[in-house]
């Protein structure tokens, strides 16, 4: 078991979302690897009376807003060893403050002072550092409690870490969902929840996407049956069989089969795009063309659209948004076209949040309908993830259309 202490005032005191440890959770779960607490505690804390020490744990992880002495002495007084200045954060610490072509400030001084039986964790984009420690099979872990920087270093170091000191060897399955909700998802795969195989079957939400990881020890037959019947029941909402975000999704598949996207945004503002061409080096090669069209003057100007489209909703269309897609079609050699237009707008006759999606290549388009919620970046976030969906959806020649949304 795991305990995660997130030392910082900043969360403490509600000021800071904390997502990192809800991050981190959620992987060791995943991983079979269950939690204990998590808990936010002070930066001044006296770590021997707030830290409850529990024979069943073995991992004790903690975020920190920078360096904490007083836990690195905490951590020091458990594995009878003492502070050194480790000479690999010192180094990191050095090159960072040299990249900035600063002079390396007091304070950082004390990111290099851990114990001498710690294992150096390089963070390469700031100046919180971290490091593992192993003893007497209790591994102490601390990180920068920033999530950019610490998802890195635990991805590339503590998750695989950790998981190779566990004893039982578990398998798994993750499927990521989109366009149900997970209490519906509850209810279809209900017979698969309540097994008594020793298979486990749990969902995790996010906006309009929901995880189901399913997993048991190694050798247990049913996992691979229960993991097809839940496939087979909800195949057409799942656009992953692997633990990857959606963006990752449809490179692979544009790659697979050497296709090449166009992107229409209008509400999305480039970031269908921009998500897409940061997944590797060669997904540019497989992104035809990119139009970003924020106004009605450049829809007209560049997508050969007439101001009598925009007498209705104020261009929020299904009208619009077919021909965003069968006019770039024509512009450009794209096997597939995406186009996205929403209407971000308090005081409108249209819907707060509504939006259309058209997915198309030279055969057929489908425009599909949906009313999101939330400030503008759930709104962009939400329509991002949605136009994947349905263009993995045409990818796979397994076009999808919610009922009494598909337009």
């Amino acid at each position: 078991m795991v305990s995660i202490y997130t030392v910082s005032d900043k969360a403490l005191m509600g000021k800071q979302i904390n997502i990192l440890s809800s991050y981190i959770a959620e992987c060791f779960f995943k991983n079979n690897i269950k939690i204990s607490k998590q808990c936010i505690l002070s930066s001044v804390a006296d770590f021997n009376t707030a830290i409850n020490i529990d024979e069943d744990v073995k991992v004790y992880l903690f975020l920190v807003d920078k360096a904490n002495l007083k836990l690195n002495e905490y951590i020091c007084a458990k594995s009878n060893s003492v502070i050194i200045d480790n000479p690999y954060l010192k180094n990191a610490i050095y090159d960072y403050y040299r990249k900035l072509g600063q002079p390396v400030e007091k304070e950082s001084e004390n990111e290099w002072k851990v114990s001498s039986l710690a294992r150096a964790i390089i963070n390469s984009s700031g100046v919180t550092q971290g490091y593992l420690l192993n003893h007497n099979n209790i591994i102490y872990c601390v990180l920068p409690n920033l999530y950019e920087e610490a998802r890195q270093m635990f991805d590339d170091v503590v998750l695989d870490f950790i998981v190779s000191n566990q004893k039982k060897k578990y398998k798994s399955y993750t499927f990521k969902t989109f366009g149900l909700t997970e209490n519906v998802i509850s209810t279809i795969i209900s017979e698969e929840i309540k097994n008594k195989e020793k298979v486990t079957v749990n969902l995790f939400s996010k906006p309009y996407e929901v995880d189901i990881v399913i997993k048991s020890l190694i050798d247990n037959e049913d996992l691979d049956k229960i993991a097809q019947k839940i496939l087979l029941k909800l195949d057409k909402y799942i656009y992953s069989v692997e633990d990857i975000p959606i963006e990752k999704v449809v490179y692979k598949l544009l790659k697979l089969n050497e296709i090449k996207v166009s992107f229409v945004e209008d509400i999305t503002a480039g970031e269908l795009c921009c998500k897409l061409n940061r997944q590797a080096k060669d997904a540019k090669n497989y992104i035809d063309n990119s139009l970003v069209v924020l106004n009605k003057q450049a829809k007209i100007k560049y997508l050969n659209l007439t101001e009598k489209d925009f007498d209705i909703d104020n261009g929020i269309s299904p009208n619009v948004a077919y021909e965003m897609t069968a006019q770039m079609l024509k512009q450009t050699k794209s096997n597939v076209v995406v186009s996205a237009i929403g209407n971000i707008e308090e005081n409108s006759s249209v819907p707060y949040g509504l939006c259309y999606i058209a997915v198309g290549d030279r055969r057929e388009i489908h425009v599909y309908k949906n009313i999101f919620k939330g400030n503008l970046e759930d709104l962009i976030d939400s329509v991002t993830v949605a136009s994947y969906f349905y263009l993995i959806k045409k990818l796979k020649k397994n076009d999808f259309h919610f009922e009494q949304t598909t337009v």
